[in-house]
Order: C-alpha cells, then sequence, then structure tokens
C-alpha cells in the first residue's frame, strides 16, 4: 500500500511536468485520501505537498496553504526527514507570500533556512533554492542589505552546483535589476 501511494505521488509530479493538470490533481486526490489511511507519516505529508503543488498550479493558494499547514503540523509532531520537513516549511512561505502574508513567509522562509542548513552533505544548489524565495521576499519588504547578503550566499551556491539560471537570476538582482 506505502508503495502504491508513493507511486501515486509520483504520477502527480510527472502529469504536473506533462501539463495534465486534471490528472495531477485527480491522482494527488487519489494519494492524498490512501495516505490518510496508511499510517505513514511522510507518506501523507508528500501526499499533502502533491495535493497542495495541484492547487497552486491552480492559483488556489488558500487551499494550498491549509494543505501545508497541515503537513507542517504532522512535521513537527511526528518523525519526518528533516529534508522534508525543510520542504513543507519552503513551501508553506511560498503560498504565504502569494496570498500577500509577507512577514509570515519571512517567518516559514527563516525556519525552513534553519532546517535545510542543519541538514548534513545537503546539495549546494538545494541550500540555494531555500536563500532565493527569502532573498526575493527581503526585495520586496525592502530590505536590501539582507536581501544582497542572501543573494550572494545563493550565487556562490548556484555556482558550486553548476545552475547556470540560478547564476543568473542572481547576478541580474545583485546588479539591481528584477
Amino acid at each position: 500500500m506505502q508503495e502504491d501511494i508513493h507511486e501515486l505521488v509520483e504520477r502527480v509530479y510527472a502529469a504536473r511536468r506533462d501539463a495534465s493538470p486534471d490528472e495531477a490533481h485527480a491522482l494527488a486526490t487519489d494519494a492524498l485520501e490512501y495516505a490518510r489511511g496508511a499510517n505513514d507519516p511522510e507518506l501523507l505529508v508528500r501526499a499533502l505537498m502533491a495535493k497542495g503543488q495541484c492547487y497552486r498550479d491552480e492559483g488556489r493558494f488558500e487551499d494550498a496553504e491549509r494543505l501545508y499547514v497541515e503537513a507542517t503540523n504532522i512535521c513537527r509532531r511526528e518523525p519526518v526527514p528533516p529534508l522534508v520537513t525543510a520542504h513543507v516549511v519552503r513551501h508553506l512561505g511560498d503560498v504565504t507570500a502569494e496570498l500577500g502574508r509577507f512577514g509570515l513567509a519571512q517567518t516559514h522562509y527563516e525556519e525552513a533556512l534553519d532546517l535545510y542548513r542543519e541538514i548534513d552533505d545537503l546539495p549546494p544548489g538545494t541550500l540555494a533554492n531555500a536563500i532565493r524565495p527569502l532573498a526575493r521576499l527581503l526585495d520586496i519588504l525592502d530590505h536590501p542589505a539582507e536581501a544582497v547578503d542572501h543573494w550572494r550566499e545563493a550565487l556562490d551556491l548556484y555556482e558550486e552546483a553548476h545552475v547556470r539560471s540560478g547564476v543568473e537570476e542572481c547576478t541580474r538582482r545583485l546588479n539591481g535589476a528584477a
């Protein structure tokens, strides 16, 4: 059963990549229904995230936020891997920012970044991906010095990871272009 749920979640992301939102949504609904009965906190969190992503794709940020809050609460009380927890909190920051709750989004991004930094052997691109949304938010909140520090750190990490698009975005931001 757990392998079936994991496969459903993977199929959600494949359907999203293939631009099949209806299929992704249906698969995510099934995965979440099965995960709620599986007594596996990590699988439930992953299914909540998959369904949340489908809602985000549709612009239904309040629905996505509800699922990410549920997933975050599970991560805080159950044994869920730190990387999964960090991803959930970062995505919660994303939807909170989309809803215009920038102060709360900053809190989520900072918490996620702290979680990512505690993970041994985290790939530099993964850490850069956690820093970037906080840097963007700090730009929005008009905290230029803090934003620049984060853009520089993300730039170094993207260079180390050989992620050209990340390097280009950070360079643009550091040069004052959005």
